[in-house]
């Protein structure tokens, strides 16, 4: 029986919307290397490259960007450039149902936290990222709302309030300012089904997330895992959380 380990990226591998730590790629890089690791994240597969390098991505048995929703391999051989090549294995479609990114815009509009940046919702492959103070904030200003969610719970409230109104839709908490917001099973979750399901009847599954208690968008990729006897779950903080972890059994 083999070991698969399963990463989420922002806040797990690296700081929230940010490029990995330079002496952690390389102990990241060194640690995936002769085993199977896969990233399992909310953001778009572009998005990781710049986060994590394509370096360290090339190093990786498959990608599944924007929550599960899209699966990436490498080939096996490289263009003519020098450069690897990725097959989209599957991509699933999001129609957005009417009225939602009015009701967006409205939470936004109605939010007692005074700075909005803008560009408040993003498509994603399979999913709407959604966020309040907006994706054009910067560092500081991401800190200050994350800071200001933690002791509002604002980004809870919404989601209950969204669940109430698509009962056919997840929202679930994302990243450090994040919703993901997806069809429902179409979560972190569904990479089990579409990808794991046989392997995990013979291997040990492991999966790094910091968004794991509920309603993290880490939850149910973790619950799925944790109700079968070869499947774990790692619940970290920070990224730094995960270089601690790396140095412990099962990953050492």
């Amino acid at each position: 029986m083999s070991d698969i380990y399963l990463f989420d990226v922002d806040g797990t591998l690296t700081p929230p919307k940010s490029r990995i730590d330079a002496k952690f790629k390389s102990v990241f890089k060194q640690w995936s290397t002769g085993r199977e690791v896969y990233i399992v994240s909310g953001g778009s597969f572009l998005r990781l490259i710049d986060q994590l390098g394509l370096d360290t991505v090339e190093q990786m048995s498959g990608i599944f960007p924007c929550m599960g929703n899209a699966f990436y391999q490498k080939r096996d051989q490289i263009n003519e450039g020098g450069y690897s090549e990725w097959d989209a294995i599957y991509e699933n479609k999001f129609i957005s149902p009417k009225n939602l990114k009015r009701s967006l815009n409205s939470i936004v509009a109605k939010s007692d936290y005074p700075t909005k940046t803008g560009n408040h919702h993003e498509d994603r492959i399979g999913m709407i990222n959604f966020s309040v103070v907006g994706r054009n904030a910067d560092k500081t200003e991401r800190a200050r709302y994350e800071q200001w969610d933690a002791e509002t719970n604002e980004r809870k409230g919404i989601v209950q309030k969204l669940k109430g109104i698509y009962p056919g839709l997840d929202f679930v908490i994302g990243g450090a300012v994040s919703i993901d917001i997806s069809n429902k099973g179409n979560d972190k979750s569904q990479v089990i089904g579409n990808y794991f399901k046989e392997a995990l009847e013979h291997n040990q599954i492991h999966f790094v997330g910091d968004r794991i208690p509920f309603p993290g968008n880490d939850h149910y990729l973790a619950r799925a895992l944790t109700l079968h006897s070869n499947g774990a779950a790692y619940e970290v903080e920070r990224w730094q959380d995960t270089v601690e972890l790396l140095k412990s059994q099962p990953f050492a």
